[in-house]
């Protein structure tokens, strides 16, 4: 594209691609000036609207995909007995804890009494 327009420069006559492009410089230019309007009417008030807008309906998104992702997790049995193990449902024996926490445990009920 530079050594085009180098040639162009040098020479001054148009290259191909130069003419294929000149019919739509005026899209090319309303485009822009369209942007420019646009970004225009941005300030500060506005600008958090819009930031708020956009964030909401990704955050919509998201926990649309969480949503499902948890209902396909709850539907397998076996995700679900570890999920209710992470959230400390379940029975715990006796032989399930350290050695620390029983013995705190047993001073808890000691000091109960």
């Amino acid at each position: 594209m530079l050594l085009l327009k180098r040639h162009e420069v040098t020479t001054g006559h148009q290259s191909i691609v130069s003419r294929f492009g000149q019919g739509t410089d005026h899209v090319f230019a309303a485009f822009f000036g369209g942007i420019r309007s646009g970004i225009s009417y941005i300030n500060k008030h506005t600008f958090i609207a819009l930031a708020q807008w956009i964030a909401f309906h990704i955050l919509v998104h998201v926990r649309e995909v969480y949503v499902e992702i948890k209902h396909l997790t709850l539907s397998n049995t076996h995700s679900k007995k570890v999920l209710d193990m992470v959230r400390g449902k379940g029975e715990v024996k006796k032989h399930g804890a350290s050695f620390y926490l029983r013995r705190i445990s047993k001073e808890m009920n000691c000091d109960k009494k």
